[in-house]
């Protein structure tokens, strides 16, 4: 009994600072955790659902013509920083970012796109410096 308590206390010791991170919830979605921004780089757009986030053109969308702009919907404000879209079987084309202030909504006009098949990158930075990037893949008709 003597050795457990000792044991306890120092496994205590370590454990609340844990706690502590854990306790700290990421800005936009509220995952909590030691690492409460992780899963905001990858690109799968099942996990920017998860974090709220809305595109339009959106993942997977067949478009009636080329769409005119990108845009991005957010739960909290940010900047949207570069955006590139890829024909299937061309070379990225950089799409021009106008400066502008964070915000919940972001867009970036899109050139004109001929029928095929697009993949769209983007990323973006919130208030906190935190970033978050997707992909978003998209035919034209």
């Amino acid at each position: 009994m003597r050795k457990i308590i000792p044991a306890a206390a120092m496994t205590l010791a370590l454990v609340v600072p844990t706690l502590a991170q854990a306790a700290a919830a990421c800005c936009c979605c509220g995952n909590e955790g030691q690492d409460a921004h992780a899963g905001h780089s990858q690109t799968a757009s099942a996990d920017h659902a998860a974090h709220g986030v809305v595109t339009s053109p959106a993942d997977g969308a067949m478009t009636n013509g080329s769409p005119d702009w990108f845009t991005a919907t957010f739960p909290h404000a940010m900047t949207l920083k570069s955006v590139t879209v890829q024909a299937e079987s061309g070379a990225a084309v950089s799409v021009p970012v106008a400066a502008a202030a964070a915000t919940t909504r972001v867009s970036a006009d899109l050139p004109t796109l001929s029928p095929g098949n697009y993949v769209l990158n983007w990323t973006a930075e919130g208030g906190d410096g935190h970033e978050m990037t997707g992909t978003v893949r998209f035919m034209v008709h």
